[in-house]
């Protein structure tokens, strides 16, 4: 759930460039890496605009009792990035061509604010944004005339729980989908599978 969010909050933008709702494109995106110094020295030509995506924490959480389990409050960071060898306020204004910095922030909130993301996350709350700040600028950042700017997005995840009474497993149904018949496929499982099994299962032995 939690990698899959962090996957989301990427997603959304990469997939507003590719429809054509922003006006361009973004080139590098991910999750936050653990040595962000060390990624860049690794990646001298990193191309932007670029986006990662980090968990935070779990800020608070209220349960009811039902199957939602804990409504978790908890906090992701997104890290958009603009670039621009002009200079170091070029890459946060923008030219006119690239965008800056400033604009991929903006872009950024008016996509995620009051999202609630893809819906498989079954998010209870639409996202929401706590605050928008630049990160400090390192050497390597300078070197590549990089500015950054985290946003702090705040969602109520479902955690769920366990079931409670195990359940007791009498028969297992299997359905085959064989690639050398065909029929294999998706959406899977196939209406017509190739073969099915029907296993039931007795008493373990003495």
């Amino acid at each position: 759930m939690i990698a899959a969010t962090e996957k989301a909050l990427v997603q959304e933008l990469v997939e507003a460039g590719e429809r054509r709702i922003l006006g361009y494109q973004y080139h590098t995106t991910g999750t936050f890496p653990d040595q962000f110094e060390e990624y860049l020295r690794s990646t001298p030509g990193l191309r932007t605009p670029a986006a990662w995506s980090t968990f935070l924490g779990i800020v608070e959480g209220d349960d009811h009792g039902d199957d939602l389990g804990l409504r978790a409050r908890a906090r992701f960071a997104l890290v958009v990035a603009g670039g621009n060898l002009r200079n170091e306020e070029d890459s946060r204004h923008g030219d006119g061509a690239v965008p800056g910095s400033y604009q991929l922030m903006v872009d950024a909130i008016r996509l995620l604010s009051r999202s609630k993301l893809a819906p498989e996350l079954d998010l209870i709350e639409p996202v929401r944004i706590r605050s928008a700040r630049p990160v400090s600028r390192t050497d390597q950042m300078k070197r590549q005339s990089l500015s950054m700017i985290a946003i702090e997005l705040e969602l109520v995840l479902p955690i769920g729980v366990f079931t409670e009474e195990p359940f007791e497993l009498r028969t297992l149904h299997v359905d085959w989908d064989i690639p050398a018949f065909g029929n294999v496929e998706p959406p899977l499982p196939a209406a017509n599978p190739d073969a099915a099994d029907l296993i039931e299962l007795g008493d373990p032995a003495p």
